[in-house]
């Protein structure tokens, strides 16, 4: 998520410099797809961003929380069926736990295909031994499952910055079409009645 406001701070501070009009209206795009619409009178605008924001936010909110939920289950499924010790252990490591039902299969099989870099030595906590293949096959599913959601959750952040970009280019289009409107109500006394102007300016 750094990287997220940081990309949107770079990217409204150089966009602005070459834009004339008003910088306050951009700022608000950039903070909160529609704020600018809303600003510049455009409701029905502003509301269709507003709802697409936070089902954005909800898509990332959900599949991070998710992604963690499976991390944490398959974690503590492997210390348990695997005789594993999960601490501090990278993701390339527990692909190969999902895929081999031992370190002494894992190791073997890298032998024989003269990837020696690749085998992780003996004594130094990398050490596994399925009850099972299929825990085995359960723990690489919920692998599976917990990086889908996190990738959702990445693709979400992507259309975050996207949405911004597009209010950021709406609210441009805006302004520069003097898209304008004023809601007048007036009073008759004389007839009893209230009448309201409604006026577009283009």
């Amino acid at each position: 998520m750094k990287k997220y406001f940081l990309f949107i701070f770079i990217s409204f501070t150089c966009i602005t410099a070459q834009v004339n009009g008003n910088a306050k209206t951009k700022l608000q795009s950039m903070i909160l797809p529609g704020w600018g619409e809303k600003t510049l009178g455009a409701s029905e605008r502003a509301n269709n961003f507003f709802i697409r924001e936070a089902a954005l936010w909800l898509i990332y909110i959900g599949g991070k929380k998710t992604s963690v939920w499976y991390e944490s289950d398959y974690t503590a499924f492997a210390e348990l069926h695997a005789d594993v010790d999960m601490t501090g252990k990278d993701y390339l490591f527990v692909v190969n736990l999902g895929h081999y039902n031992s370190l002494d299969i894992y190791n073997d099989t890298k032998e024989r295909k003269r990837l020696v870099n690749d085998k992780y030595k003996e004594g130094e906590g990398f050490e596994w031994q399925w009850d099972n293949s299929d825990n085995r096959i359960i723990f690489d599913e919920m692998r599976i499952k917990s990086a889908s959601f996190n990738k959702y959750a990445k693709f979400a952040v992507g259309g975050l910055i996207l949405h911004r970009m597009v209010s950021f280019f709406d609210v441009i289009y805006l302004e520069r079409t003097n898209f304008n409107m004023s809601v007048e109500p007036q009073l008759s006394p004389a007839t009893n009645s209230m009448r309201i102007n409604l006026s577009l300016k283009f």
